[in-house]
């Protein structure tokens, strides 16, 4: 007997939880549901009342008929799926799916619970904080490949902060930010907006390379557009904490001036990406949600969280203020060839007693990604053997693949 799969059966039994489809309130063995829904996924209404779980789902549901065109049938069934808990959307959808915000190109990529970008310029770090803004996991990679194209750090920065957040009144501040340049002395006019801190952020290391400069590099901070910890995210949602956008332009060029005269090495990337990440954690933006991956041959980066604590001559122990805020991502090894078993074996117990050390089979994880193309064991056998042997064999394989497809579809 053949049974439809595509809309599941009503059922009383234990396999599912007893739950009113039309009411707001969740299971009883859910007995977390409330706390965390209210706390995560429940935009405010007003400023004593919040959406309820049938609003959510109501709001949510829309919004994912409209951008995918759904057919009655096809809204009915996800509807079902949702307010049976049976299935839900991401996290990320909870919260802005069916939004105003949502629906302005420029905030897209804030549905997306993971991003990953090739650190190969300035504008990658940028974008890197935009995305965390909107409350997308950010993923990095660090490979040689990618960093050896960022440019030669020359210019070291002075930063000093020459107005404090929130120091302009409200309808006089400025959403975009600005930079003035006269000489060697440069002022950075924070915007107040998501932009605004990010080409603060991206112009400050841009500044550390730019060929104009003949000397130190004086850069004077204006924070005074910015609006203080406390006021209201018209759009996304929460509440404004800036707490940490001050002291994110020092410890930035910290890390710029020790490299003066060469290139950042992976590292010191993953140091700048997370610099930004700890401003926009402390901004109540979302959880940390980062990822870092690097060569498989380079130690520096395969250590970075070791030892972050360290105890003083008194026996205090504290964690290396320089590297704290390395705590913000993981940090995985990309192997281009067939890891040993020593090798997979040092990973695992790295894991065990420090939560990183993971490493990544690249041509595995290639072929996972491109399954509806390698769609049998032979298939992704033949591109596995074919990447150790030659990548660009084995883009060839796939690109052949791809052709392929298209030619049956039509």
């Amino acid at each position: 007997m053949v049974q439809d799969i595509t809309r599941p059966k009503e059922s009383s039994g234990s396999d599912l939880p007893e739950f009113d489809a039309n009411s707001s309130q969740f299971p009883a063995s859910a007995p977390a549901a409330n706390p965390v829904f209210y706390r995560t996924y429940s935009r405010k209404l007003s400023e004593t009342r919040r959406e309820s779980w049938a609003q959510v789902s109501q709001r949510t549901i829309q919004g994912l008929a409209d951008l995918g065109n759904f057919t009655s049938e096809e809204q009915e069934l996800i509807e079902l799926m949702q307010r049976s808990m049976r299935c839900l959307p991401s996290g990320r959808w909870l919260w802005v799916g069916g939004t105003t915000w949502i629906n302005k190109p420029e905030n897209f990529s804030g549905s997306y619970n993971c991003t990953s970008t090739n650190l190969v310029d300035w504008r990658a770090f940028g974008l890197m904080m935009d995305l965390a803004m909107m409350g997308s996991g950010t993923g990095a990679v660090l490979e040689p490949k990618y960093t050896n194209q960022l440019p030669e750090i020359r210019n070291r920065l002075n930063v000093a902060i020459t107005r404090e957040i929130g120091e302009v009144a409200d309808f006089l501040r400025e959403d975009r930010t600005a930079i003035k340049i006269d000489g060697n002395a440069v002022t950075i006019h924070v915007g107040d907006s998501r932009q605004g801190w990010v080409k603060s952020y991206q112009s400050l290391l841009e500044l550390s390379s730019d060929d104009r400069f003949t000397g130190d590099v004086k850069v004077s901070i204006d924070l005074g557009s910015v609006r203080p910890a406390g006021e209201r995210l018209k759009g996304f949602g929460g509440v404004a904490n800036p707490i940490k956008l001050p002291e994110l332009y020092a410890r930035c060029a910290k890390v710029l001036n020790r490299a003066v005269g060469r290139k950042l090495s992976p590292i010191e990337c993953c140091l700048l990406i997370d610099e930004a990440a700890a401003c926009v954690v402390a901004g109540n933006i979302r959880r940390s949600a980062g990822m870092r991956q690097g060569s498989s041959e380079d130690t520096e980066f395969a250590g970075a969280k070791d030892n972050l604590w360290q105890q003083d001559d008194q026996g205090n122990w504290r964690i290396d203020p320089d590297r704290d805020v390395l705590r913000m991502a993981n940090h995985t090894r990309v192997y281009h060839h067939k890891p040993t078993l020593q090798e997979s074996i040092d990973a695992v117990r790295k894991q065990f007693y420090s939560g990183e050390g993971a490493i990544q089979y690249a041509p595995e994880a290639i072929a996972r990604s491109n399954a509806d193309l390698l769609d049998t064991p032979e298939k992704k056998e033949k591109f596995i053997s074919l990447y150790l042997e030659s990548r660009e064999q084995a883009k060839d394989y796939l690109r052949s693949l791809l052709i392929q497809q298209k030619q049956t579809q039509l």
